[in-house]
């Protein structure tokens, strides 16, 4: 059967948490964080370590298997786990303080650097996964369109949709320029100072593009009358699954139970 535009431009989701509505979900991020920044100031063992912090990156990896994310999203997570573990080696064998725990040869390891290594890099793990499962789970358009029904005006929303759009754009027109480079014979793979001085000459051509598409982005509102005020029609309809209160609900009741935890053991300490 034949459908038309409107009809193609939805977004379909299968997968229940994928598809809960761009504000819950957004809720949802935000309170985990603020567990996360709690969860942090928990120290056990006798070196007092936040190793709370390294479970609750679990749920993280929870959310993604069960969301059913794309493989570029375990990829930006890969990327991610590399950054956190040098942050986390740095830290551990550079930071003196506290009480030596081990030392061999020249590598000595303190009591302050193992507790910042792990606070850093999980506290990093747990934070940019919470959004590496929204952003892969919610698209800009259905983030921008639910900003929307929730108030926010459309010119601020369209800044920002632009906003996200350009940054797609700019790495779509880099990578063409870079290809009619190779093309032309011009080396551009090697070691970095080789890179860097392929991508230079891509800088001039690439901006030229970006301010010309901004022209022709104003003169397609300016026909679609963008600038008139008046109610706007929305061709893409943002709907709820159903179990956004659920959702809600379970992560309120998670920050509550890990805030009155740590009020008790501030109590007890």
């Amino acid at each position: 059967m034949e459908t038309n535009y409107t009809e193609q431009i939805q977004i379909y989701k299968t997968n229940k948490i994928a598809a809960l509505y761009p504000t819950a979900k957004l809720i949802i991020v935000v309170l985990y964080i603020f567990c996360t920044l709690v969860i942090g100031t928990v120290r056990i063992t006798s070196l007092s370590l936040p190793l709370l912090l390294i479970p609750e990156f679990g749920i993280v990896v929870f959310l993604l298997i069960v969301s059913e994310i794309s493989k570029n999203g375990y990829n930006i997570l890969k990327d991610i786990i590399k950054f956190a573990a040098i942050i986390f080696f740095v830290q551990v064998f550079l930071i003196p303080g506290g009480r030596l725990v081990f030392r061999i040869f020249f590598l000595t390891l303190y009591e302050e650097g193992i507790r910042s290594g792990i606070s850093l890099a999980f506290t990093l793990l747990n934070i940019a996964g919470i959004f590496i499962w929204f952003f892969q789970t919610t698209e800009t358009k259905e983030i921008i369109r639910a900003l929307e029904d929730s108030g926010v005006h459309y010119k601020a929303a369209y800044i920002m949709l632009s906003t996200f759009q350009m940054i797609d754009v700019l790495s779509q027109n880099s990578k063409t320029i870079l290809n009619a480079q190779r093309a032309r014979g011009i080396e551009t793979d090697g070691n970095l100072l080789l890179r860097i001085k392929a991508f230079i000459p891509v800088l001039l051509p690439l901006f030229l593009t970006a301010i010309t598409g901004v022209e022709e982005r104003v003169l397609a509102l300016e026909t679609k009358g963008f600038l008139v005020e008046c109610p706007k029609t929305h061709l893409l309809n943002v709907k709820r699954s159903g179990h956004e209160a659920y959702a809600v609900m379970v992560a309120a009741l998670c920050t509550i139970f890990i805030l009155a935890g740590r009020v008790m053991l501030c109590f007890l300490s």
